[in-house]
């Protein structure tokens, strides 16, 4: 399984449902979630003699709509859930915003991982 079918996995339970890669689908209900791959970088190694150059490090972008509790809640149910993901990863920015296309509050979470 890839990485981005393996954190959908992780993270469209918390979500009831409701998470999308790359494009949500016209009057999907909030809350929902977006989610993309920003970068990928294939041969990185952290043995420090070297190594077999197999790890890549991938960030995602997960960007959280819905009402203000219902995103704080959601932000907060999956940053619950990164910490028992079996793929290391930290979180490297958090931001809020309102969206006024949407008329809907959003977290978006910067995640960088590294993985086989």
């Amino acid at each position: 399984m890839d990485v981005l079918a393996e954190f959908l996995a992780l993270i469209d339970p918390v979500m009831d449902g409701q998470a999308y890669r790359n494009v949500v689908p016209d009057n999907a209900p909030a809350p929902y979630a977006r989610f993309l791959r920003v970068a990928a970088v294939e041969g990185i190694t952290l043995d420090d003699n070297g190594g077999d150059d197999n790890e890549t490090a991938t960030r995602i972008q997960i960007d959280i709509f819905g009402s203000s509790p219902d995103v704080d809640a959601k932000a907060k149910a999956i940053k619950a859930a990164l910490k028992g993901w079996a793929i290391d990863n930290i979180i490297t920015l958090e931001l809020d915003s309102f969206e006024p296309e949407v008329k809907l509050h959003r977290t978006m979470l910067d995640i960088s991982t590294i993985h086989p």
